[in-house]
């Protein structure tokens, strides 16, 4: 069976993978990693506290030789060859190739986007989630399917049949950014929480959660801070503090992933006076200077 028809039938289980793998995650302190030439690069990882993990009976490379071709492929924006790469190791039964095929149907690289193939990719992916995987990249990107999932559930796909069910993606957000720290549940928790999206309202909780990503330079919580505080509805408005925290999403994002974020920071910047933008970059250095986008990520090869 090739692995767009495995793929297909996957997104069929997608919903209750999702629940019985969320409910059986540990809970352990967050360690930060990530994937330098990938999608891992964008959002950091969540190791368990040297739990007491099984040795596998067969040892397989994470990296195999034609999964580092397709990520060659993939980090020189070669999307196309990349695509054709992965979905060779996906006929292969390799769950890291269907991680990448679930990234780029769900963002539309080298591919059409279709919502629909990324959720059954991601979807493989989940079902190979064990707390107790004995490598931390495998963990990694299993734990991270459960998040797209999770995605998915909160906002629904009309193409891909998929009906938004905000509580459940919630809950599943919670145990994920709980056991793991992933800064993606944690955004989307301190969303949720300040918009009263599948639970009560609570914009102080929400503001803890985003906190929690933007330490993890995770830029869309940055982004979503940033905002907040041009806004002035949830927070007092400042537009300092809002500039502050755009500079901080431009310098954690990618242009392929967040081109949205840039066009945001230089509208924001042209909007404010020269002292505020000099004070701003002042206070963005203070906390890069705390919270360093290179310390807090670190390569996955």
């Amino acid at each position: 069976m090739t692995g767009s028809a495995q793929a297909n039938r996957g997104s069929v289980r997608g919903m209750p993978v999702l629940a019985a793998a969320a409910l059986c995650l540990l809970l352990s302190p967050a360690v930060a990693q990530e994937d330098s030439g990938g999608p891992l690069a964008g959002f950091y990882s969540y190791l368990p506290a040297a739990p007491e993990l099984k040795l596998p009976e067969i040892s397989i490379p994470f990296w195999s030789d034609d999964l580092k071709k397709a990520k060659r492929a993939y980090r020189n924006g070669n999307y196309g060859r990349a695509a054709k790469l992965f979905r060779a190791a996906s006929d292969e039964g390799d769950i890291v190739a269907d991680w990448y095929l679930g990234h780029m149907y769900r963002q539309g690289l080298g591919v059409p986007r279709d919502d629909a193939m990324a959720y059954s990719y991601y979807t493989r992916v989940a079902e190979h989630y064990d707390p107790e995987e004995s490598s931390d990249k495998r963990l990694r990107i299993t734990v991270d399917a459960m998040v797209r999932l999770a995605d998915y559930q909160r906002t629904g796909a009309v193409n891909a049949g998929i009906t938004p069910n905000p509580d459940a993606a919630a809950q599943a957000y919670l145990k994920v950014a709980t056991a793991y720290g992933h800064p993606a549940a944690q955004y989307a928790l301190g969303v949720m929480n300040i918009k009263g999206e599948g639970m009560k309202r609570n914009p102080q909780q929400g503001l803890k959660w985003l906190m929690a990503a933007a330490r993890k330079r995770y830029a869309p919580a940055e982004a979503y801070l940033g905002e907040l505080y041009w806004e002035g509805t949830v927070v007092r408005a400042d537009r300092t503090r809002a500039v502050m925290w755009y500079i901080l999403a431009r310098n954690s994002a990618r242009p392929e992933e967040n081109p949205e974020i840039f066009d945001r920071a230089l509208q924001l910047e042209s909007n404010v006076g020269e002292d505020e933008r000099i004070e701003a970059e002042a206070r963005a250095k203070v906390w890069d200077d705390q919270y360093p986008v290179t310390a807090s990520r670190q390569a996955g090869d």
